[in-house]
Protein backbone atom coordinates (compact mmCIF):
# COMPACT_ATOMS: atom_id res chain seq x y z
CA UNK A 1 0.00 0.00 0.00
CA UNK A 2 1.76 3.31 -1.25
CA UNK A 3 0.84 6.67 0.67
CA UNK A 4 0.46 9.19 -1.66
CA UNK A 5 2.41 12.46 -0.78
CA UNK A 6 0.53 15.63 -2.11
CA UNK A 7 2.94 18.79 -3.36
CA UNK A 8 4.56 21.22 -0.32
CA UNK A 9 2.79 24.07 -2.30
CA UNK A 10 -0.68 22.04 -1.91
CA UNK A 11 -0.36 21.44 1.84
CA UNK A 12 0.79 25.16 2.51
CA UNK A 13 -2.50 26.08 0.40
CA UNK A 14 -4.68 23.73 2.15
CA UNK A 15 -3.00 24.55 5.97
CA UNK A 16 -3.30 28.60 4.99
CA UNK A 17 -7.28 28.47 3.73
CA UNK A 18 -7.83 25.85 6.69
CA UNK A 19 -6.71 29.02 9.23
CA UNK A 20 -7.74 32.12 7.40
CA UNK A 21 -11.33 30.91 6.76
CA UNK A 22 -12.68 30.33 10.42
CA UNK A 23 -10.58 33.65 11.16
CA UNK A 24 -12.50 35.68 8.19
CA UNK A 25 -16.42 33.79 9.30
CA UNK A 26 -15.25 34.78 12.82
CA UNK A 27 -14.46 38.33 11.96
CA UNK A 28 -17.68 38.38 10.69
CA UNK A 29 -19.63 37.44 12.37
CA UNK A 30 -18.67 39.92 15.68
CA UNK A 31 -18.77 42.60 12.88
CA UNK A 32 -22.19 42.09 11.96
CA UNK A 33 -23.34 42.06 15.83
CA UNK A 34 -23.47 45.30 17.25
CA UNK A 35 -23.34 43.80 20.73
CA UNK A 36 -19.87 41.68 20.26
CA UNK A 37 -18.56 44.35 18.00
CA UNK A 38 -19.00 46.93 20.92
CA UNK A 39 -16.47 44.80 23.29
CA UNK A 40 -14.08 44.86 20.48
CA UNK A 41 -10.95 47.03 20.83
CA UNK A 42 -11.90 50.32 19.32
CA UNK A 43 -8.72 50.83 17.65
CA UNK A 44 -9.81 47.51 15.70
CA UNK A 45 -13.35 48.41 15.37
CA UNK A 46 -13.81 49.66 12.03
CA UNK A 47 -11.53 47.01 10.55
CA UNK A 48 -13.72 44.27 11.85
CA UNK A 49 -16.95 46.24 11.09
CA UNK A 50 -15.78 46.11 7.84
CA UNK A 51 -15.63 42.06 8.07
CA UNK A 52 -19.58 42.11 9.36
CA UNK A 53 -20.38 44.88 6.10
CA UNK A 54 -18.52 42.81 3.57
CA UNK A 55 -20.36 39.06 4.98
CA UNK A 56 -24.12 41.31 4.87
CA UNK A 57 -23.15 42.39 1.49
CA UNK A 58 -22.94 38.89 -0.05
CA UNK A 59 -25.32 37.41 1.97
CA UNK A 60 -27.10 40.37 0.11
CA UNK A 61 -27.76 43.01 3.01
CA UNK A 62 -31.20 42.40 3.63
CA UNK A 63 -31.22 38.66 5.19
CA UNK A 64 -28.99 35.23 4.68
CA UNK A 65 -27.09 34.26 8.19
CA UNK A 66 -26.40 37.85 8.83
CA UNK A 67 -29.60 39.58 8.72
CA UNK A 68 -33.61 38.66 9.10
CA UNK A 69 -36.25 37.40 7.05
CA UNK A 70 -38.09 40.28 6.55
CA UNK A 71 -35.90 42.03 5.21
CA UNK A 72 -37.88 44.57 3.41
CA UNK A 73 -40.49 47.04 5.26
CA UNK A 74 -42.65 49.05 3.58
CA UNK A 75 -42.31 52.80 4.59
CA UNK A 76 -46.42 53.43 4.90
CA UNK A 77 -45.86 57.25 5.61
CA UNK A 78 -44.30 58.89 2.53
CA UNK A 79 -44.83 57.03 -0.64
CA UNK A 80 -42.18 56.26 -3.32
CA UNK A 81 -38.99 56.08 -0.84
CA UNK A 82 -36.21 53.67 -1.40
CA UNK A 83 -36.27 50.65 1.02
CA UNK A 84 -33.11 50.50 3.05
CA UNK A 85 -31.99 46.98 4.50
CA UNK A 86 -33.58 45.66 7.68
CA UNK A 87 -30.71 43.41 8.63
CA UNK A 88 -29.39 43.35 12.03
CA UNK A 89 -27.38 46.70 10.98
CA UNK A 90 -25.46 48.07 8.22
CA UNK A 91 -23.58 51.14 7.36
CA UNK A 92 -25.65 53.50 5.68
CA UNK A 93 -24.64 56.82 3.12
CA UNK A 94 -27.23 59.69 2.46
CA UNK A 95 -26.45 58.78 -1.42
CA UNK A 96 -28.47 55.80 -1.03
CA UNK A 97 -31.37 58.01 0.20
CA UNK A 98 -32.64 60.25 -2.61
CA UNK A 99 -35.17 62.74 -1.29
CA UNK A 100 -38.77 62.92 -2.82
CA UNK A 101 -39.55 65.57 -4.73
CA UNK A 102 -40.05 68.55 -3.21
CA UNK A 103 -37.68 67.78 0.12
CA UNK A 104 -34.65 69.69 0.08
CA UNK A 105 -31.58 68.03 2.61
CA UNK A 106 -30.60 71.00 4.90
CA UNK A 107 -34.00 72.66 4.17
CA UNK A 108 -36.57 70.33 5.03
CA UNK A 109 -34.20 67.65 6.74
CA UNK A 110 -30.78 67.02 8.08
CA UNK A 111 -29.63 63.76 9.85
CA UNK A 112 -26.06 63.49 11.78
CA UNK A 113 -23.15 61.70 9.77
CA UNK A 114 -19.46 60.81 10.34
CA UNK A 115 -16.80 62.39 9.26
CA UNK A 116 -16.91 59.83 7.07
CA UNK A 117 -20.06 60.38 5.71
CA UNK A 118 -22.08 57.87 6.79
CA UNK A 119 -25.62 57.88 8.88
CA UNK A 120 -25.47 57.58 12.78
CA UNK A 121 -28.23 55.33 13.47
CA UNK A 122 -29.31 52.48 15.99
CA UNK A 123 -29.12 48.80 14.69
CA UNK A 124 -32.89 47.02 13.62
CA UNK A 125 -34.43 44.97 15.97
CA UNK A 126 -32.75 45.66 18.63
CA UNK A 127 -34.51 47.18 22.05
CA UNK A 128 -33.40 51.06 23.05
CA UNK A 129 -34.85 51.76 26.65
CA UNK A 130 -35.55 55.29 27.02
CA UNK A 131 -35.04 56.49 30.81
CA UNK A 132 -35.80 59.77 32.33
CA UNK A 133 -33.54 61.12 35.21
CA UNK A 134 -34.65 63.83 37.90
CA UNK A 135 -38.72 64.14 35.73
CA UNK A 136 -40.20 66.61 36.88
CA UNK A 137 -44.09 66.28 38.00
CA UNK A 138 -46.44 66.18 34.89
CA UNK A 139 -43.52 65.19 32.36
CA UNK A 140 -43.60 61.28 31.84
CA UNK A 141 -47.10 61.91 29.86
CA UNK A 142 -45.31 63.87 27.48
CA UNK A 143 -41.75 62.23 26.97
CA UNK A 144 -43.83 58.47 27.03
CA UNK A 145 -46.07 59.91 23.98
CA UNK A 146 -42.48 61.28 22.18
CA UNK A 147 -40.98 57.83 22.60
CA UNK A 148 -44.34 56.23 21.03
CA UNK A 149 -44.48 58.68 18.50
CA UNK A 150 -41.09 58.30 17.03
CA UNK A 151 -41.27 54.40 17.71
CA UNK A 152 -44.67 54.54 15.36
CA UNK A 153 -43.30 56.75 12.76
CA UNK A 154 -39.27 55.26 12.37
CA UNK A 155 -39.59 51.26 12.82
CA UNK A 156 -37.01 51.42 15.19
CA UNK A 157 -37.70 49.22 18.98
CA UNK A 158 -37.68 52.38 21.11
CA UNK A 159 -39.70 52.14 24.58
CA UNK A 160 -39.88 53.91 27.74
CA UNK A 161 -38.23 52.42 30.68
CA UNK A 162 -39.42 54.41 33.56
CA UNK A 163 -36.89 56.04 35.70
CA UNK A 164 -33.70 55.60 35.48
CA UNK A 165 -30.78 54.41 38.38
CA UNK A 166 -27.23 56.10 39.01
CA UNK A 167 -25.92 52.80 37.37
CA UNK A 168 -28.04 53.48 34.47
CA UNK A 169 -26.75 56.93 33.28
CA UNK A 170 -25.38 57.01 29.87
CA UNK A 171 -25.95 53.51 29.65
CA UNK A 172 -24.60 51.93 26.09
CA UNK A 173 -27.26 50.57 23.98
CA UNK A 174 -30.21 53.28 25.69
CA UNK A 175 -31.37 56.92 25.38
CA UNK A 176 -31.39 58.71 29.03
CA UNK A 177 -33.71 62.19 29.16
CA UNK A 178 -32.28 64.34 31.90
CA UNK A 179 -34.34 67.37 33.37
CA UNK A 180 -31.56 69.62 34.79
CA UNK A 181 -29.17 72.34 34.12
CA UNK A 182 -26.51 71.82 30.88
CA UNK A 183 -23.64 74.11 29.67
CA UNK A 184 -25.23 75.35 26.50
CA UNK A 185 -28.30 76.62 28.87
CA UNK A 186 -26.13 80.02 29.81
CA UNK A 187 -28.24 81.18 26.47
CA UNK A 188 -31.82 81.24 27.79
CA UNK A 189 -33.25 80.66 24.27
CA UNK A 190 -32.28 77.00 24.31
CA UNK A 191 -34.75 75.12 26.44
CA UNK A 192 -33.07 71.67 25.51
CA UNK A 193 -30.31 69.90 23.80
CA UNK A 194 -30.07 66.05 22.28
CA UNK A 195 -27.59 64.45 20.44
CA UNK A 196 -26.26 60.60 19.50
CA UNK A 197 -23.10 59.28 20.01
CA UNK A 198 -21.83 56.88 17.37
CA UNK A 199 -18.58 54.75 16.09
CA UNK A 200 -16.94 55.78 12.97
CA UNK A 201 -18.91 53.56 11.01
CA UNK A 202 -22.13 55.37 12.17
CA UNK A 203 -23.26 52.47 14.91
CA UNK A 204 -25.15 54.45 17.83
CA UNK A 205 -23.89 53.23 20.93
CA UNK A 206 -25.82 55.23 23.19
CA UNK A 207 -28.60 59.07 23.21
CA UNK A 208 -28.52 61.91 25.55
CA UNK A 209 -31.14 64.68 25.91
CA UNK A 210 -31.23 67.04 28.41
CA UNK A 211 -34.43 69.58 28.71
CA UNK A 212 -34.86 72.64 31.18
CA UNK A 213 -37.41 71.45 34.08
CA UNK A 214 -38.75 75.05 34.13
CA UNK A 215 -39.96 74.35 30.12
CA UNK A 216 -41.97 71.48 31.09
CA UNK A 217 -45.48 71.84 31.62
CA UNK A 218 -47.03 70.11 34.69
CA UNK A 219 -49.97 69.20 32.79
CA UNK A 220 -49.64 66.93 29.96
CA UNK A 221 -50.51 67.40 26.23
CA UNK A 222 -48.84 70.57 26.36
CA UNK A 223 -47.89 71.96 23.24
CA UNK A 224 -44.60 73.53 23.92
CA UNK A 225 -44.12 70.60 26.11
CA UNK A 226 -44.51 67.54 23.56
CA UNK A 227 -43.01 69.37 20.92
CA UNK A 228 -39.44 70.31 22.75
CA UNK A 229 -39.28 66.74 24.31
CA UNK A 230 -40.25 65.28 20.71
CA UNK A 231 -37.63 67.67 18.75
CA UNK A 232 -34.70 66.61 21.14
CA UNK A 233 -35.61 63.04 21.24
CA UNK A 234 -35.38 63.00 17.68
CA UNK A 235 -31.67 64.47 18.36
CA UNK A 236 -30.75 61.20 20.05
CA UNK A 237 -32.04 59.08 17.03
CA UNK A 238 -29.34 60.72 14.94
CA UNK A 239 -31.64 63.99 13.15
CA UNK A 240 -30.60 67.12 13.20
CA UNK A 241 -31.71 70.49 12.04
CA UNK A 242 -34.14 71.74 9.43
CA UNK A 243 -35.01 75.07 8.82
CA UNK A 244 -35.64 78.28 11.12
CA UNK A 245 -39.36 78.62 11.77
CA UNK A 246 -40.70 76.02 9.41
CA UNK A 247 -43.54 73.68 9.42
CA UNK A 248 -40.71 70.39 10.87
CA UNK A 249 -40.95 69.45 14.12
CA UNK A 250 -36.97 69.40 13.67
CA UNK A 251 -37.24 72.96 12.60
CA UNK A 252 -34.01 75.02 14.22
CA UNK A 253 -36.05 77.48 15.87
CA UNK A 254 -39.91 76.55 16.36
CA UNK A 255 -42.84 78.41 14.31
CA UNK A 256 -45.95 79.19 16.62
CA UNK A 257 -47.75 77.40 17.63
CA UNK A 258 -45.22 74.68 18.34
CA UNK A 259 -45.63 71.81 15.91
CA UNK A 260 -46.58 68.53 17.03
CA UNK A 261 -46.96 66.83 14.08
CA UNK A 262 -44.18 65.11 12.29
CA UNK A 263 -43.42 67.05 8.81
CA UNK A 264 -42.48 65.69 5.38
CA UNK A 265 -38.81 66.10 6.32
CA UNK A 266 -39.35 64.77 9.52
CA UNK A 267 -40.51 61.99 8.09
CA UNK A 268 -37.95 61.17 5.55
CA UNK A 269 -35.26 61.83 8.02
CA UNK A 270 -36.75 59.02 10.54
CA UNK A 271 -36.53 56.69 6.99
CA UNK A 272 -33.06 57.13 6.86
CA UNK A 273 -32.36 56.63 10.27
CA UNK A 274 -35.02 54.03 11.12
CA UNK A 275 -36.06 50.54 10.47
CA UNK A 276 -38.96 51.43 7.70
Amino acid sequence: MTYWRPHPAITAVIYLFAIAFPIAIGLAVVGSSPTLLAKVPEEHRDTVAAFGDGAARMSGSDGGIFGFDDAHAANTTVQGLPLPSHGEWSPRSSNNFPPPAGLIPGRDFSVETTSSGLIAHWPCGHEIPVRSFGAPPGSEGDLIWAVETLAFASGLSMHYAGPGSDDQRDAEGAISVYYGDHPMFVDPQIAGVGGVSTYQNGLAVRGSVTLRPDQITPFPGDPWSRSLTLHALMHAVGIDHAMPYGPEVMAERPGYPPPTILGHGDQFALHMVGCR
